[in-house]
């Protein structure tokens, strides 16, 4: 019964894809990587949560409230709600900048601005380098689910069908197949997990769940470690999820940027469904259920509550949850090769060549997610390091401040190198967020040797006259 409910939803999100297609008309490379900025705010919105309702939220938040407890959930959901103001007045700018320049990438966009190929091509290999794992992540996570849920037995067939159904998406209309599905996932996780806890509160009291994370957090505490950590790893992701390259991705299929405002106005909404993974969590830990890891929290969980016919559609939930992720993930490196390092590359050419790279790419992450676990582990944790080392050439860019391009790929590689490098070598800064300091020596040597000029008047630059609203140039 379980395998036919879950087959269900995933022919479902194939016919959705199909139906995305039918409004892109003759598609162009533009098209494909943007949907021609046609999509409203209820599409943005949605296309946000494809991050934060990915793979991770029936895996590793869970598991993080089950080992850590309330520690872990200031952090995590503290970062993610300071985001969304930075993002409301970030955001836009960065659509404005892209519709100005023209741009697909955000590597079009540093180029038509700071007219500097060498910039194009550093910031093109940073974005590739630190998403390496992002599909392996995503790979591994849904054979954790679908194996732990008894979906699948064999992790090879799973990844061939699962990269074979994201290539599916991406070929018959690119981003905008990722948008449909997207609206199909989040509305099938967020049923999902309200479903869970309704069968998890007929046989527990809320309160006494949640008296589990206090009393730990009453008898353990926090050290002054933690605690700084805590404060300096939410903002510096506050400050890097808004510019995550996927996000990006999305935000340039808006049509406006008050589409981009409204979309962000309503982004807190998401953070609906993790009190409800924190209540599944405790679940688990109150009932002493048997895990491998705490990983294996919320499948336990669902195995302990739910009959087979709901762990299929569980089971699909979880299957698109990485699935869309997967696609966005595709679709930003396969353009970043096409668009940006291949040089000259004529744009009729550049659909095919990005297609070639995402077979590519998810033949690479499929082999990582069963050969090297713990590398992969590592440059998941680096990649907000290395992906947030970016945000200066942003800030320039939208404060129409001219700086030397030389200056901006430095900063982008010692932030790099000091920030992993703090990492891999288990140097310990007071507790500080590694990536937070090579920030911080990113823009000490922008500002040192970046020789900044504010610009008076340039149409790359964000002046009041090229900020569009509703689709119409002010």
């Amino acid at each position: 019964m379980a395998i036919i409910f879950f087959s269900l939803i995933l022919i479902a999100s194939i016919i959705v894809a199909i139906i995305s297609k039918r409004r892109a008309g003759k598609q162009n490379i533009k098209d494909y990587l943007t949907a021609s900025r046609s999509f409203g705010s209820i599409f943005i919105f949605f296309l946000g949560i494809g991050e934060t309702y990915s793979i991770g939220i029936m895996t590793a938040f869970p598991g993080g409230i089950y080992h850590s407890g309330y520690p872990f959930a200031s952090w995590f959901l503290s970062y993610v709600l300071l985001a969304y103001p930075v993002g409301y007045f970030l955001t836009p700018r960065i659509w404005q900048l892209a519709r100005t320049t023209n741009a697909a990438t955000v590597p079009d966009i540093f180029r038509k601005i700071f007219d500097s190929r060498a910039l194009e091509i550093t910031v093109a290999l940073n974005i590739i380098f630190f998403m390496i794992p992002w599909a392996t992540i995503q790979f591994s996570g849904l054979n954790l689910i679908l194996s732990g849920l008894n979906i699948v037995s064999s992790r090879w067939l799973l990844m061939l069908t699962a990269g074979g159904i994201v290539f599916l998406y991406i070929a018959i209309s690119g981003i905008r197949a990722s948008a449909y599905v997207s609206v199909m996932k989040d509305l099938l996780v967020l049923f999902i997990i309200i479903t869970i806890v309704m069968a998890l509160l007929k046989t527990d009291n809320i309160s006494t769940l949640f008296r589990v994370g206090t009393n730990e957090l009453y008898n353990t505490g926090f050290s002054g470690r933690q605690e700084s950590f805590a404060m300096s790893t939410m903002f510096f992701q506050a400050i890097g999820m808004p510019i995550f390259p996927l996000s990006c991705a999305y935000l340039m299929t808006a049509r406006s940027a008050r589409t981009v405002m409204r979309a962000q106005i309503f982004m807190p909404l998401y953070m609906v469904v993790f009190p409800f993974m924190m209540l599944i969590a405790f679940y688990a830990k109150y009932h002493h259920l048997i895990l491998t890891s705490p990983n294996d929290a919320f499948i336990k969980t669902v195995k302990n509550l739910l009959p087979p016919a709901m762990i299929g559609i569980v089971a699909g939930g979880a299957a698109l949850s990485a699935l869309v992720v997967l696609s966005g993930t595709c679709l930003v490196i396969g353009s970043l090769v096409a668009r940006n390092l291949v040089p000259g590359l004529a744009e009729k050419y550049q659909k095919t060549t990005s297609e070639m790279v995402i077979i590519l790419y998810i033949v690479i992450s499929m082999a990582l997610a069963t050969m090297v676990p713990t590398l992969i582990s590592h440059l998941y944790n680096m990649t907000y390091f290395g992906v947030t080392q970016i945000l200066p050439c942003f800030l320039l860019a939208i404060l129409s401040i001219r700086a030397k391009p030389q200056a901006l790929c430095a900063g982008i590689i010692i932030g790099d190198v000091l920030g992993c490098g703090l990492y891999l070598s288990g140097i310990d800064m007071v507790g500080i967020n590694p990536g937070l300091i090579g920030l911080v020596a990113n823009i000490t040597t922008i500002v040192l040797t970046g020789k900044c000029q504010k610009v008076k008047m340039s149409s790359y630059f964000s002046d009041q006259k090229h900020f569009v609203t509703d689709g119409k140039t002010k």
